[in-house]
This record gives structure tokens, sequence and C-alpha cells, in this order.
């Protein structure tokens, strides 16, 4: 099978892996550290993740959700502690585009580092 035909959460961690992440199951979220680029946290390791549920129809459809720890704050965000780790929060955003990228997963961790380039 071709490693890019894998869906769902075991695409999505083959894909994190692929683009030279460490993705990590902790209980019902995928996380991994994403260098940030840009912003006040630039240079920074930030753990972050997606909840499994959110997962199930990818690469077709993005998750919505964005998990940070509680120390990563977004200032303009709709939040909530819900289906997340303790100490986290997950932020909703869209993201714009979908499905243009050949390797979905790096237009995913893009997406994420624009996120955190917004973190106070």
């Amino acid at each position: 099978m071709d490693i890019a035909s894998i869906v769902g959460v075991d695409g999505f961690v083959a894909g994190l892996r692929r683009c030279g992440l460490t993705p990590v199951l902790d209980c019902a979220v995928v996380t991994f550290e994403v260098e940030v680029l840009g912003g006040p946290h630039t240079g920074r390791l930030v753990p972050t993740g997606v909840g499994v549920p959110e997962l199930e129809a990818w690469p077709a459809v993005p998750p919505h959700w964005v998990h940070l720890p509680t120390d990563v704050p977004l200032t303009r965000t709709n939040s909530d502690v819900n289906e997340t780790l303790f100490g986290w929060v997950r932020h909703s955003r869209q993201i714009a585009g979908w499905g243009d990228a050949e390797e979905p997963t790096q237009a995913w961790v893009a997406h994420v580092r624009g996120v955190l380039a917004e973190a106070a």
C-alpha cells in the first residue's frame, strides 16, 4: 500500500513523520511539537495537537480545532477545554484552500504555524 493513501489517524501520523515530526497519541489527542516561525514565540518548539475524532475523514477534511497548552494563549479565539488534554485548550480555526497541497500534513503544519504566529 502507498503510504500517501493511508487515511484517518494513521494517515495523519504517517504524514507528520514524513514531515520530520514525532507524533504521540496521548489519550484521544495526537500531539507533536512545531517550531514557531513568526510572532513572539519564534524559534520555540511548541506542543500542539489534534483530537482523534477530527481525524476520521483525514485528509479529505481537515481538523477544525488546534489544541495548544494553556501557556500559549491566543487573543482572538473561540476556545474550550472539552475533548483535549488537561492543561490544554482547543482553539477554533478554519483552514482556507484545503485540498490544494500535494502533502496534506505539510499544509496542516503550515496552518498550525500560522496560528502560532498569532499567539500572545
